[in-house]
């Protein structure tokens, strides 16, 4: 079996860090939470988070998990939109959204 990634998540055959994009939804009790991590740290998180909000009509907030990542938070299932919206404006493109984008949905 030939080995496509080392320890580092790094592409062996390509030599590129591929860093994987998680949507994932979470029930807590009757409300639902949709967490997105991964997107590329020369992102502005908070101005994403602020135009989601807009275009998706609920409360979003950036947040700090336990190993110092930040990760988008949003009110309510929107797992089926958001790699629609991601490529749609553009954060990132169609080609990544094929390689990177992991839905993890309850």
């Amino acid at each position: 079996m030939e080995l496509l990634f080392d320890e580092n998540k790094t592409d062996v055959l390509a030599g590129s860090p591929v860093k994987k994009i998680h949507i994932r939804t979470q029930n807590m009790g009757r409300k639902w939470v949709t967490t997105i991590d991964g997107l590329d740290a020369d992102l502005d998180l908070h101005r994403i988070a602020k135009a989601l909000k807009k275009s998706l009509h609920c409360a979003t907030t950036v947040i700090t998990d336990k190993d110092d990542v930040e990760v988008i938070q949003l009110q309510g299932n929107h797992c089926d939109v958001l790699k629609e919206w991601l490529v749609g404006n553009e954060v990132i493109t169609k080609a990544e959204g094929e390689e990177r984008l992991v839905v993890h949905d309850a």
